[in-house]
């Protein structure tokens, strides 16, 4: 089977651009995860720690301070912040996991929650759920910033997908892929299907639809292949849309207007992860 079509990602900060607050704090922290602040607030946002490393989360990009801190399984999880609660000037969050302890009378569970009830400038106070998921690799970002609504423009967007050097088979067909603008839609690659948290999917051609997994893979691959980068804002913001799509009843679509990425990215990721699998069973074949 020839080689299917390769996805150039281009590292564009016109892209996924923010307000200058945030370009600024992603300027000097390329590997934070950034969450818009009502998306944080209004899901369960997933957090990664990793055994001798300390994660952050913070609230430095809002004018929000830390008002109470709650970690419902304190067993395996320490926090520590950047000032004193009582100060009003909290805006800091540092995680870190330690070894299991027992209290006599509590309850555990391997994926706890840590609550966090913010107050902003106006008396605002906002609750934000955050599961703790531990893990022994390195994770892909090295902690979350909560940020201000964002603003992405997608006029003049870098984004491009190569023309296809090699013709794909596909459905017993062969077909040569066509060139994808960051604002240019592929026709029939946007329609999608269930809201069913982590059972969504998008359809990519006349007999193919990408799930939810597959869109996950297909970043992998782009990672791996060099076609971008762990922190180009691409990355960071696709694994938004996966905890999206994965924790909540959005479809797709809605998931990648949220977040601000073009649904032709997430179309052209389950297109990688999909020929990938043709590839691998044309080669066992």
């Amino acid at each position: 089977m020839k080689q299917f079509a390769t996805l150039i990602i281009g590292t564009s900060t016109l892209l996924l651009s923010l307000t200058a607050p945030v370009v600024q704090a992603q300027a000097q922290t390329p590997a934070y995860r950034l969450i818009e602040r009502d998306m944080a607030a209004n899901n369960r946002i997933q957090v990664q720690i990793t055994p001798g490393r300390a994660t952050p989360i913070s609230f430095t990009q809002t004018d929000e301070a830390i008002a109470y801190i709650l970690v419902a399984d304190p067993s395996q999880l320490v926090y520590t912040t950047d000032t004193d609660l009582k100060s009003g000037r909290a805006t800091t969050i540092f995680l870190r996991a330690i070894q299991p302890l027992k209290f006599p009378g509590a309850t555990t569970t391997a994926i706890t929650n840590l609550l966090v009830q913010t107050v902003d400038k106006t008396g605002q106070k906002r609750l934000y759920n955050f599961d703790i998921v531990p893990v022994r690799r390195n994770t892909a970002y090295v902690g979350i910033q909560i940020a201000n609504a964002f603003v992405v423009p997608l006029q003049g967007s870098k984004l491009r997908v190569a023309d296809a050097p090699e013709d794909v088979a596909v459905g017993g067909a062969s077909r040569r892929e066509g060139i994808v603008s960051g604002t240019a839609p592929r026709r029939g690659a946007a329609s999608e299907s269930s809201a069913i948290a982590g059972q969504q999917t998008l359809l990519i051609d006349k007999n193919r639809r990408a799930r939810v997994d597959d869109i996950e893979t297909g970043l992998r691959i782009a990672i791996n292949r060099g076609y971008t980068n762990k922190s180009d804002p691409v990355v960071l913001k696709m694994q938004q849309v996966l905890d999206l799509l994965r924790n909540t009843r959005v479809t797709i679509k809605e998931a990648a207007t949220s977040v601000g990425v073009p649904v032709e990215v997430i179309s052209e990721l389950g297109r990688i992860a999909l020929n990938d699998r043709l590839l691998r069973l044309g080669q066992q074949r």
